[in-house]
């Protein structure tokens, strides 16, 4: 497991390009090391901006190369050393400040976005909230419904109980009525058909009764069925609203996003570019002033 990065690391990485002559920049400091994420690099490159001034006055700030490394080396270092002497005095300060002024505008509209986001999941728990409650309602009617229909089938089971006890009564004076009428067959078969028909214009009520109550039944339930679809399909809406204005927040958020790394880039290569027309210019005054120094020295040879 990689150990993180630590300010020292940062500094160390930023000295080395500085003597390598490209400016320090969050992307090149994390190659130099090889690891690290710019949220943890961007801290300690400002502090290193920021202290940059006073550690270039300071000679023990910075080390010169060792004794035993070739001439050219030396030069180069010492050249390098008189280039970040200058380049620091003259833009070390103006550069840690408008570093922190678009560290503070990315860090504000970082918090915009993020109060923009925190609003839309509120948003979308209130109307969690709502479906929630909506649900709760639905089993309520459906628990309703199936108390109705319970109650229902026990009207339906009492009446079945009633047509049954009808035809046992019926039978019973059928039976009482052959048994008292040997005698008189004829009224007894008279007295059995119209108990016969009292019985079968019984089972017509019940059938009939039986009928208009599963039509009562079957219609409170296609209402039911069409306001359940109705909320759903309204709860669909909403939901499919709710996703598409997180998705558009998210939209904005990875384009301002990109548009910053965009602008942090174009920055860097403006400031690289100063920088290595200064060092050009530099370099030319070096050469220039050297060989004004070496003239003399052969014409008394």
């Amino acid at each position: 497991m990689s150990r993180g990065i630590t300010e020292q690391d940062v500094w160390k990485a930023a000295d080395a390009l500085l003597l390598e002559g490209a400016r320090p920049t969050i992307e090149r400091v994390r190659l130099k090391i090889g690891r690290g994420s710019p949220n943890t690099v961007s801290p300690h490159l400002e502090s290193w901006f920021a202290r940059l001034g006073a550690r270039i006055a300071d000679p023990q700030a910075f080390r010169a190369p060792d004794t035993d490394a070739p001439e050219p080396v030396r030069e180069l270092a010492r050249q390098l050393w008189e280039t970040a002497q200058a380049l620091a005095h003259q833009a070390a300060e103006t550069r840690a400040l408008q570093a922190e002024d678009q560290a503070r505008q990315a860090r504000a509209e970082r918090d915009a976005q993020a109060a923009e986001l925190a609003r839309v999941q509120t948003l979308a728990q209130a109307q969690a909230a709502e479906l929630d409650a909506l649900r709760l309602q639905l089993a309520a009617t459906q628990a309703a419904q199936a108390e109705r229909d319970a109650a229902q089938a026990r009207e339906l089971a009492a009446a079945q109980l009633e047509r049954e006890q009808l035809r046992e009564h019926a039978r019973q004076e059928q039976t009482r009525l052959h048994e008292q009428a040997r005698g008189e067959r004829e009224q007894a078969r008279l007295a059995i058909d119209e108990a016969h028909a009292r019985a079968r214009d019984a089972e017509r009520r019940a059938a009939a009764d039986m009928d208009r109550e599963r039509q009562a039944r079957q219609r409170a339930e296609q209402r039911l069925a069409e306001q359940a679809r109705d909320s759903a399909a309204q709860l669909e809406r909403e939901r499919t609203q709710a996703r598409t204005e997180q998705l558009a927040q998210l939209e904005r958020h990875a384009r301002l996003e990109a548009r910053l790394a965009q602008l942090q880039a174009e920055r860097d290569r403006l400031e690289g570019e100063r920088l290595r027309e200064r060092m050009r210019e530099r370099r030319a005054g070096v050469a220039a002033a050297g060989g004004g120094a070496r003239g003399p020295s052969r014409s008394r040879g």
